[in-house]
């Protein structure tokens, strides 16, 4: 009988070490933070910030007199689309509605790269201008380029200006690419929480409401021992 409650105990603890561990609260608790705020509040706080960047920009942009209005207009709808499927995610706890934003922020980092290696490589290689002068007359062309005064500011100085104000725009644009690449992850975050949750709150298959299956084990020729599976 001894040899029984050994072979018992043995099958009960290989049963219950194939059980997944449940993670612990501090686990699910430095998963679902950053910056110790919860990532579904920090993205409506990143949603926020681009509504009121989005509005700002419709009110005090020039862009309605171009010729490009259209493209920018639609831009702009679509972006505000967007934005609404992160509130409506967030509150209805809805984690599918987040794929747009986290395919808008793909495609900011991807530009603002951009405009990081275009900034650089106009900081190395130079930029070229283009000047179409017209002389009506050589004579009162030369006569005006002798009244011309000598110019103030040389041009060394004009071209460290300007490649210093280059270098603030290639390192803006990298810091404006990393500032979106996390707020994507914390946009990523909020989704595989909202999904998570999805899962955790389904209901239960049938399989998972059957009783305890019940194994036959034999050990000796003339004696049976029912074993539970837990």
């Amino acid at each position: 009988m001894d040899s029984l409650k050994r072979f018992q105990s043995k099958v009960f603890s290989s049963v219950v070490s194939l059980r997944k561990p449940e993670p612990s609260s501090e686990e699910q608790t430095y998963n679902t933070k950053r910056c110790f705020i919860h990532v579904n509040h920090l993205s409506v706080v990143i949603a926020v910030v681009e509504l009121s960047i989005l509005i700002y920009q419709l009110l005090n942009g020039s862009w309605g007199h171009s010729e490009h209005a259209f493209v920018f207009t639609f831009a702009a709808v679509l972006y505000l689309l967007v934005i609404l499927l992160l509130f409506v995610a967030i509150f209805y706890r809805i984690g599918n509605l987040l794929i747009p934003h986290i395919v808008m922020q793909i495609l900011l980092v991807l530009c603002f790269l951009g405009l990081t290696f275009a900034t650089l490589y106009a900081l190395f290689h130079g930029a070229t201008f283009q000047l179409l002068m017209v002389v009506t007359n050589p004579q009162i062309a030369a006569d005006s380029m002798t009244a011309l005064p000598a110019p103030m500011i040389s041009t060394s100085i004009v071209s460290g200006f300007l490649a210093g104000l280059l270098v603030i725009f290639a390192v803006s644009y990298l810091l404006f690419a990393v500032l979106n690449t996390w707020c994507m992850y914390v946009v990523i975050d909020s989704y595989q929480l909202l999904k998570s949750e999805k899962t955790q709150s389904r209901p239960a298959s049938v399989e998972e409401y059957c009783a305890p299956k019940t194994i036959q084990l034999s050990l000796y020729p003339n004696q049976i021992v029912q074993a539970t599976d837990f």
